[in-house]
């Protein structure tokens, strides 16, 4: 909704923002309840490396975050969550390899290569139509021969990469460091010393504000896309460019803060871990949907390229799946053999 008008570097301070208000304002509230140690308790026991760790994977995402937002300047929302999510998979795939049924780590890789490829050939197809716009024309001020004062347009200069070139790179990126971004984050939860959820999230956003402030103002300099902008335009921007970007960090933090509460309760009160993946990745199809359904991006895209995207939607769900049994590591309910058995061998 902010894209049309808001320079993705611009949105992402507001998104930051959002994301740390909403973890403080749960820390002091939700995470003071309950007969576990508290938010402020646990920031006090927890060790330095978990610390660090919980804000070195917020300064992942936030870096992967602000790719993935320049992906969607450059090729929208379907392509962008098709080829980012799948490459988030591979982050996950690979660093859960050597765990929990690997075969069905190895088949959610493979389907995932497959989705980046058919996603990245209907980018290509749909190079005409994408969202990304040319750079503006600066108008040059010279004297004409007569002293008067005229306007003319510069000498075109040939892109050296295409747009849809620049977005499969920065979405791969984004995907990949934000994957990469849960296992050092999962890491600093538990444990003697861990973080536990509250105090975790917060650390977590920190970290992410910590580095979008960095990468945004590095990006606003030397930017990916479009020319260099200035913390003015930030400052002079109007009031609703910033309240949706504070809605879509707090959102975002809400859904984290929710996943990390389910994986933090006891095993006969958590849903199974199946339906937790595939919903927290699943999102990306909802995002898919609605790309093309609210935002209609394909609409004067060639066949191809819409073909492309729904095959590699197709790959992405199954990818998902794949994903999700090889991560569900809730153990397998007893049979009714094995609840009958013991009672059998009780005395009387």
């Amino acid at each position: 909704m902010a894209g049309n008008r808001w320079r993705y570097e611009l949105y992402s301070f507001d998104f930051s923002i959002g994301a740390i208000l909403l973890s403080l304002v749960c820390a002091y509230s939700l995470g003071a309840f309950g007969a576990d140690l508290g938010f402020a308790e646990h920031m006090m026991l927890s060790s330095k490396t978990n610390e660090a760790l919980a804000f070195v994977g917020g300064g992942l995402f936030a870096l992967g975050n602000i790719l993935f937002l320049c992906s969607v300047a450059l090729l929208g929302v379907s392509f962008s969550y098709a080829i980012a999510t799948s490459a988030a998979i591979l982050a996950l795939g690979a660093l859960e390899f050597a765990g929990y049924r690997a075969m069905f780590i190895a088949a959610a890789m493979a389907a995932a290569v497959l989705a980046i490829i058919l996603g990245s050939v209907g980018a290509h197809a749909a190079e005409e139509t994408l969202p990304a716009v040319n750079l503006p024309v600066v108008m040059r001020i010279r004297k004409s021969v007569s002293g008067r004062a005229t306007t003319s347009k510069p000498p075109q200069v040939k892109m050296a990469m295409k747009n849809s070139n620049k977005g499969i790179i920065v979405a791969l990126l984004g995907g990949l460091l934000m994957g990469g971004s849960i296992y050092p984050f999962n890491t600093s939860l538990g444990g003697q010393f861990g973080l536990g959820t509250f105090a975790g999230v917060v650390v977590f956003f920190s970290g992410v504000f910590g580095a979008t402030l960095f990468v945004s103002f590095l990006l606003m300099n030397v930017p990916i896309h479009g020319g260099p902008t200035s913390l003015k335009n930030y400052l002079r921007g109007p009031v609703s460019n910033h309240i949706l970007g504070i809605l879509g960090g707090a959102l975002c933090a809400a859904g984290i803060l929710a996943l990390t509460l389910l994986a933090d309760l006891k095993d006969d009160l958590r849903p199974d871990g199946l339906w937790m993946w595939a919903g927290s990745l699943g999102a990306a199809l909802l995002a898919i949907a609605i790309g093309l359904s609210i935002w209609r991006e394909l609409s004067g895209a060639p066949g191809s390229a819409t073909r492309s995207l729904l095959l590699s939607t197709l790959l992405l769900v199954v990818s998902i799946g794949a994903l999700a049994m090889a991560m569900d590591k809730t153990p397998p309910l007893p049979t009714a053999q094995q609840t009958v058995l013991p009672q059998a061998q009780l005395p009387g």
